[in-house]
């Protein structure tokens, strides 16, 4: 073989291999192009149906409002045997056109069954009678009872004294996970019987936990706070706050404590689990007058 023709056979070759490269640098932008496309495809079906899980807690949201309203028209009292207050697991929501199934799992709580923290302060000014009855909670459920003032101190800081609020605002007792001493274990204990309202508010004797009614009514022991549940939930309800105290016997200071038959805020927490998605979200329900309940918060 020539000279001449080497050179032109050694050219064809480095031809080939040139080609070959650009091919094969040509597939793998494809294929990273095709990964991406297909990620991001991905991506828009997840948020779609986040966003489908969404507006589903959105209807549960109204649908609690349904109920509480109705309750009010129907009832003089506010129970714990009422039809708002029984939960739902795994509700089975079918949309007829796509096929498509998500699944609803929800509760509504009488926020007023629990020991309202935002009673511990008046203006930024620390309640000692208030931080006494939540040690004596604390107590009750095996809780470090100096956490009280703690959660006193906390609570007085976001409240608007006369030096402004020095701490920001709390809405629900998990804000309270920053309270020096607060353990996960004894949040999640607490997070049961707590709760942080707009105002100050009594609680309703026919929704409360016995450690609660204990706390809140001075010289109510847990047993007999206990013997009272288990008649009211067996079905001697209070009908009104003079029946409640008549059936304390003998327990004086109890006339003085703030109690109520009859409940105005509610909390409401769902779940929604859509395909891959899942969206959870709970509310703040403010029930007053004939209105239907008025939500004061939402948080995802």
């Amino acid at each position: 073989m020539t000279l001449a023709n080497r050179s032109t056979t050694r050219q064809k070759g480095m031809a080939i291999i040139g080609a070959l490269l650009v091919v094969a640098a040509a597939s793998v932008a494809t294929a990273s192009i095709l990964e991406r496309q297909s990620y991001l495809a991905d991506t828009l079906v997840g948020e779609r149906d986040r966003a489908q899980a969404r507006w589903l807690l959105r209807g549960g949201i109204d649908w609690a409002r349904i109920l509480l309203f109705a309750d009010a028209r129907n009832n003089a009292v506010t129970l714990r045997s009422a039809i708002w207050a029984q939960p739902i697991s795994g509700f089975e929501v079918r949309d007829p056109a796509s096929g498509r199934t998500a699944w609803f799992s929800g509760m509504i709580e009488d926020e007023q069954g629990k020991f309202n923290l935002t009673r511990l302060a008046v203006d930024g000014v620390v309640q000692r009678d208030e931080v006494a009855a939540l040690e004596k909670l604390l107590g009750a459920l095996d809780t470090p009872t100096g956490l009280a003032g703690a959660i006193a101190h906390r609570v007085a800081a976001a409240q608007a004294g006369p030096q402004g609020a020095s701490a920001p605002a709390l809405r629900t007792p998990q804000d309270l996970s920053g309270v020096e001493g607060m353990s996960p274990e004894a949040l999640a204990t607490l997070a049961t019987y707590l709760t942080l309202l707009p105002e100050r508010t009594p609680i309703n004797v026919n929704t409360a936990p016995a450690e609660v009614l204990s706390a809140a009514i001075p010289g109510l022991s847990l047993g007999q706070a206990r013997s009272l549940t288990q008649e009211r939930d067996r079905g001697q309800w209070f009908n009104s706050r003079g029946d409640f105290l008549n059936r304390l016997a003998g327990t004086r200071d109890a006339v003085d404590a703030p109690l109520d038959v009859r409940s105005r805020w509610f909390k409401v927490t769902g779940q929604v689990t859509l395909a891959h998605a899942q969206a959870s979200m709970q509310a703040l329900l403010h029930r007053a007058g004939d209105a239907p309940p008025a939500v004061r918060w939402i948080e995802d």
